[in-house]
């Protein structure tokens, strides 16, 4: 027997239902919801009954309240009973427009519709469902409704006539008469409207709405829907860890009307004696956890349509559950701040614990850019060295533990670092990094030339112990000197020093660093140029400060005709310990114009203490 979904059926057309085991003919007067005063509810496929059913009065209080009517608590007990059991559980739950309470309210009243509407299964029609309004009837019809699609508007016409016992007869409408507390609407036998007292007897004409995915035969017979097929197979893995998310999967059902809607899973962990729903929707599979300490589970399924019939259940065999605890989440897990593109860097974390003593090891992950994550690592170390390739902007790193039964910890993760892609300005000098220049006993140089691949402008720093001594923007491949000489080297130390030169293009900065020993035992100090005089010099004073210890050899010259070929030169060390004048000896006249000089020398003696000559001061005549 061919059939169809009841949705598709005509305004119109007609169906049939059994009513008290009769079948009685059904007109399909709309489909879907008339419009937005209705609640979503009503969203179906509307029938009311083509005969009266019987005659019954409104209400015997003579009251228009139809919430709280005679008529109202008929039709959705008796009446309702009275439908087909299929049918009947099939009738949807709507809320319908309606003039709450009763009373006269003038030519307008108001109306409770939408969301607000009034609950029930079956209804009487409004006027204006059954096309009555002000200015086609009078002006106290009640704005409870719409017009539904079969009906025309006005008095009168063939669609509102209705029979009972095969003769025309009025029948009730659910609208109040708005100017009168005791009246309310009913169709007459011409199909005209007309308001009489609610304590009346007229004929009753039962409206419902149905599911538009119900079936009608060829016959006129609506039928209700059928259950899906049972899911023919269920997959629940063999091994089961206690607290392990696992994956249950299922094959599809089929449903007659495919109004299939999903599919409910239900586990048990006593062997079949209780189920627990842990899934209900439209998908073949679902991941859920077994709780630890569950000594063994199973599962079952089940296919439902969208008119909530259910198939037969598919169950699953009984798995036991291994209950191995995981490790713990590793202590930590430590990357470096600075990340440089196309380097390398060294993530650590710390060790994991494991109540079952089966630790097997760790898996560490890398995510680039804020992307999915990638195992990089797996084993038993504590670190590992990663590559990181230029051009990356960020990389983050996790880390979780796992035991010989592949029962994981959580993750320690770290935050991410900005990758810098910047390359270092690069330092070209013969001695490499790190190299110790030996020993030196006077001033000296150290040439270089720096260069940077970005072609950023390279700022030079040049150190010595830290102190900076000079700073400039260098030239790309020119040779510079860092000068370890003249009072820089004469104002070092014996002993140990270092030297540094970094190069920096702001974003990064290499440091090229060396160390040598300063080793210098004697010292000699004199005029860089004689000091002229207008006369011949006959005596001077001189005062060197600082420190000589007492067996340093040490001796202090003088000379009054600096500027000769031949100078002479006399010792007037006594005189300058004792801060005493000496006199020259020197008595002949200069060859030259009179000039004035002195020198010192001074080396460490037996002790091997060392001094230092800070400066000489004094004067000549």
């Amino acid at each position: 027997m061919a059939t169809a979904k009841l949705g598709t059926k005509a305004v119109g057309s007609k169906v049939k239902i059994k009513i008290n085991g009769t079948l009685r003919n059904f007109i399909v007067v709309n489909q879907g919801k008339p419009s937005s005063l209705y609640d979503s509810t009503c969203d179906g496929t509307w029938l009311l009954m083509e005969d009266i059913y019987e005659t019954r009065a409104w209400h015997s209080s003579n009251v228009n309240d139809y919430a709280n009517s005679d008529i109202h608590k008929y039709l959705n007990g008796t009446w309702l009973n009275l439908v087909d059991a299929n049918i009947r559980n099939a009738i949807k739950q709507v809320k319908i427009p309606y003039r709450p309470g009763s009373g006269t309210s003038g030519t307008s009243g108001t109306v409770n519709s939408g969301a607000n509407g009034l609950s029930c299964k079956v209804f009487l029609l409004s006027d204006r469902e059954v096309g009555y309004t002000k200015t086609n009837v009078n002006q106290y019809i009640c704005d409870d409704g719409a017009k539904l699609a079969y009906f025309q508007d006005g008095n009168g016409t063939a669609e509102k006539i209705a029979k009972y016992n095969g003769s025309a007869t009025d029948w009730w409408l659910r609208s109040p008469v708005l100017n009168y507390s005791t009246n309310s609407w009913y169709c007459n036998s011409g199909g005209s409207a007309n308001g009489n007292g609610c304590a009346s007897t007229y004929g009753i004409r039962p409206a419902f709405i149905l599911p538009s995915d119900l079936l009608v035969s060829d016959d006129g017979s609506v039928s209700t829907n059928t259950a899906p097929t049972t899911p023919a197979t269920i997959n629940v893995p063999t091994t089961i860890n206690g607290g392990d998310n696992i994956t249950v999967s299922w094959s599809a059902s089929t449903d007659a009307e495919n109004n299939l809607e999903g599919y409910e899973l239900e586990r048990s962990t006593n062997g079949g004696s209780s189920w627990n729903n842990v899934y209900k929707g439209n998908a073949t599979s679902t991941t859920n956890t077994v709780p630890f300490g569950t000594e063994s589970v199973m599962y079952r399924v089940r296919a439902y349509d969208a008119q909530g019939l259910y198939s037969s259940y598919k169950s699953s065999n009984q798995v036991t559950v291994v209950n191995n605890q995981p490790p713990s989440v590793p202590a930590s897990i430590t990357v470096p701040n600075e990340v440089l593109g196309g380097g390398s860097l060294t993530v650590t974390w710390g060790v994991s614990t494991d109540s079952d003593g089966n630790l097997s090891g760790y898996a560490l992950e890398r995510q680039v850019d804020g992307g999915a994550w990638t195992e990089v690592f797996r084993g038993n170390a504590l670190n590992f060295t990663d590559t990181i390739t230029r051009g990356w902007a960020s990389v983050a790193y996790r880390v979780r533990a796992y035991d010989t039964r592949t029962a994981y910890s959580g993750y320690a993760t770290s935050e991410a670092r900005t990758v810098n892609n910047n390359t270092p300005p690069a330092i070209t000098c013969a001695s490499p990094t790190g190299t110790d220049l030996g020993t030196k006993t006077e001033g000296f140089t150290v040439g270089y030339s720096v260069n940077d691949p970005d072609g950023d402008t390279i700022t030079v720093k040049e150190r010595v112990d830290g102190a900076e001594k000079r700073s400039f923007t260098a030239t790309p491949d020119a040779q510079n000197t860092l000068a370890v000489d003249g009072d820089t080297f004469m104002q070092l130390l014996n002993g140990p020093h270092a030297l540094e030169i970094t190069a920096s293009d702001g974003k990064a900065a290499t440091a090229h660093k060396l160390t040598f020993t300063k080793s210098v035992t004697s010292a000699f100090v004199t005029l860089e140029a004689p000091m002229e005089a207008d006369a011949p010099i006959t005596i001077c004073v001189l005062s060197v400060i600082g420190f000589i210890p007492a067996d340093a050899e040490y001796t202090v010259e003088v000379t009054n005709n600096a500027l000769d070929d031949n100078p002479t030169w006399e010792d007037c060390t006594t005189a300058v310990k004792t801060g005493a004048n000496y006199i020259f000896e020197h008595k002949d006249a200069p060859t030259n114009t009179p000039a004035f000089n002195f020198r010192i020398n001074a080396s460490r003696g037996t002790s091997g203490e060392g001094g230092y000559i800070t400066s000489v001061q004094g004067g000549f005549q």
